[in-house]
């Protein structure tokens, strides 16, 4: 039997990858180096190509030229079962489970455990091992649909580790998690690569890399601009310059926290939660005032995806209340809260803000009051001037909104409910899954609206943008809230309000 590579050798090897959509040219010649033993980083602005790199390694997609070595041995044949038979397991950035089944029927489908169907108990009793070994907690007790998008994150990574890949690769996986379970995520990560796998991880933050990552490659709009480079030579300005071309671009500016001309008491509260009770929120009160920008932080999964259903509305109080500018939130038509100003950007885009088959011009009137239907022509071009005021790559507003790119759709969703005056905004990880230049142009649009009024309720995963946006941040823990905390900010002291909030599995039945 001859032996697996050594630590250091040489796993994958992809030379010359060119791959053209269309007109578009997403790879022009990139190479990528992984190996043994190492976490290797591959970053890029929103269209650099780089999950067109990581799918064609996955076999989700072939490259017009170019050759792929996995192992020594050229690939010539590119599906997701050639891709699994290599070694090679890909946790996309967009989940791929059954939301109506729990998580240990999710792994049982990626990963049968034998002939017959094991028990329930036996799938919990399999879920309950690999959340001991890896240190990623996931509730099996209700269908996924159930779970928080950080929990699914989780169960997507449990499901990739359970197949015993030697190849892991991870496109965003930290987009959804907060700081926390990040590093949480990177210490896994390191663990495995220790034990002699190859990880190759698609990410947006710089942290990431210099944290926890042995080599980097950036690619900018196909082309590779730093190759197979040791992190340890690189400072942050040198990758952010190769990201975006800038060498202050992607830097998030702190908010300089000066007292409103209008003391705080004098200014009208217009969101007003009091006593909240709804999924596993237990008696949340909150103000957020004109002007202000309030901060939610904690571990996912601790009640914000239930602080977001209830205040857009998708959820009832089933006790306390919800009030926009004095009026109960329930009372208010989801057209009508549009009317009255109130803006919602959604921590899934896809599910609650754009419908995908139709037109982007479409899709930018969306939960607007009827009014006197403008000609098409006039709303194509009032939709065009939008687009590129907010630099929404497309192909033109009678595109489909499908055909744009994860940071472009969000992107879109900001471009219409922005528009505007708000006089209440509810923004749940709305730089989530953006480069650096685009996440910057997100908070410094948000900022306009909070300096032209509007009360602003940020829910985050990111403690260092919440600490530069928030006038006050509010810490969730188990359903409640574990602390409020002004600028300057403790990040200890805010970090402990988080740990009560760690997540415990039931115990199996």
């Amino acid at each position: 039997m001859t032996e697996g590579p050594a630590r250091g050798d040489v796993v994958v090897e992809m030379t010359g990858i060119h791959r053209r959509f269309g007109s578009t040219v997403a790879l022009d010649g990139v190479d990528l180096t992984l190996r043994k033993g190492e976490i290797h980083a591959v970053l890029g602005a929103n269209g650099a190509g780089k999950t067109t790199l990581m799918r064609i390694l996955a076999g989700l997609d072939s490259p017009d030229q170019g050759e792929v070595a996995v192992d020594g041995h050229h690939v010539d044949q590119f599906d997701p079962g050639a891709a699994r038979r290599s070694g090679i397991a890909l946790v996309q950035q967009h989940f791929t489970l059954v939301p109506t089944l729990s998580a240990s029927e999710n792994l049982l489908l990626a990963r049968p455990l034998g002939r017959l169907r094991p028990s329930s108990r036996r799938l919990r009793r399999h879920l309950d091992e690999l959340v001991d070994r890896f240190g990623l907690a996931v509730r099996d007790d209700v269908p996924v649909s159930a779970l928080s998008v950080g929990e699914q994150q989780r169960l997507e990574l449990l499901r990739a580790l359970d197949a015993n890949a030697e190849i892991l690769v991870l496109d965003e996986p930290t987009a959804v998690l907060t700081d926390a379970e990040a590093d949480q995520l990177l210490a896994v990560c390191r663990r495995l690569a220790d034990d002699g796998h190859a990880i190759a991880i698609i990410t947006h933050r710089l942290g990431e890399v210099f944290a926890g990552c042995d080599r980097v490659t950036v690619l900018r709009a196909g082309l590779p601009i730093i190759e197979d480079a040791h992190v340890s030579d690189l400072s942050r300005g040198d990758v952010a310059t190769a990201m975006v071309g800038s060498e202050s671009a992607g830097v998030l500016v702190a908010r300089e926290h000066v007292p409103h001309e209008t003391p705080d008491a004098a200014r009208p509260v217009r969101l007003h939660v009091a006593d909240a009770v709804a999924g596993r929120l237990s008696g949340v009160s909150l103000d957020v005032r004109e002007g202000e920008i309030v901060g939610i932080a904690g571990v996912d999964g601790n009640g914000q995806s239930d602080l977001e259903a209830l205040l857009s509305g998708r959820i009832p109080p089933e006790s306390g209340r919800v009030e926009i500018d004095g009026q109960p939130l329930e009372a208010l038509h989801p057209r009508a809260r549009r009317a009255e100003g109130v803006a919602y950007i959604p921590s899934d885009r896809y599910r609650h803000a754009l419908v995908r088959p139709m037109e982007i011009s479409d899709n930018l009137e969306l939960g607007r009051v009827p009014a006197i239907r403008q000609p098409r022509s006039t709303r194509e071009a009032a939709a065009a001037e939008r687009l590129i005021e907010w630099d929404v790559r497309s192909a033109g507003p009678a595109a489909r909104a499908a055909s744009l790119s994860g940071g472009n759709a969000q992107k879109l969703v900001l471009a219409r409910e922005l528009d505007g005056v708000p006089g209440v905004v509810v923004a749940c990880y709305p730089t989530r899954g953006l480069d650096p230049n685009a996440a910057e142009t997100i908070v410094e649009r948000l900022l306009i609206r909070s300096a032209e009024g509007a009360a602003v309720l940020w829910i985050g995963a990111e403690l260092d943008e919440l600490f530069a946006v928030s006038d006050r941040i509010l810490v969730l823990a188990n359903g409640g809230v574990s602390g409020t905390f002004q600028p300057p900010f403790d990040r200890a002291a805010i970090g402990l309000a988080m740990t009560d909030s760690e997540l415990t599995r039931p115990a199996a039945s």
